[in-house]
């Protein structure tokens, strides 16, 4: 048998054996998660519970995640204000709790810092989100575990002229 058969007979076998040995181990990918969110809101207050176990993608790699490698943003905002208002957001651990809680727990990592909105109809993009949001180490261990609650409070309105009319957390994570 001449030396090129062998070899191709040698790599024919390796990559049968391969296939039949679990190749799932050297397989990885990024994947990328839009939860829709809507706020439930009172007098400047607003709460949401991001929940994605139920998506097809992490529920399939939640157990093979090496990396949150981006969490970001996305905000539809109409203020009627005369002036400008300002929007902080902390997460927390899931806390199940239904659908407004009272206050933001002591425990809440804040990661939007006095975001400044002009009167108007306003839209924050996913890439500027990634300019200004802060704790994401905390952001990235939340999502990592799956669900986690969302708060956001906004100040020098009167919570029916700053609305946020719709939101989305962009998740982008590896796993093998």
């Amino acid at each position: 048998m001449s030396t090129a058969k062998i070899l191709l007979v040698l790599a024919s076998v390796m990559l049968i054996a391969i296939a039949f040995s679990g190749c799932k181990s050297i397989i990885s990918g990024t994947f990328v998660i839009v939860e829709n969110i809507e706020f439930t809101a009172g007098s400047g207050f607003y709460f949401y519970q991001v929940d994605i176990t139920d998506e097809e993608d992490w529920d399939e790699h939640k157990d093979d995640i090496d990396f949150i490698d981006a969490v970001g943003v996305e905000f539809y905002i109409t203020s009627t204000e005369a002036t400008d208002v300002t929007f902080n957001a902390y997460v927390d651990d899931y806390s199940g709790i239904g659908p407004l809680p009272a206050s933001i727990p002591s425990t809440a990592t804040l990661i939007i810092d006095g975001l400044t909105v002009p009167p108007g109809e306003i839209v924050i993009t996913y890439k500027e989100s990634l300019s200004f949001l802060t704790g994401i180490d905390r952001l990235k261990e939340l999502v990592k575990l799956g669900r986690f609650d969302y708060y956001g409070t906004s100040t020098g309105n009167d919570g029916n002229t700053f609305v946020i009319d719709s939101g989305k957390v962009i998740i982008t994570f590896s796993a093998s």
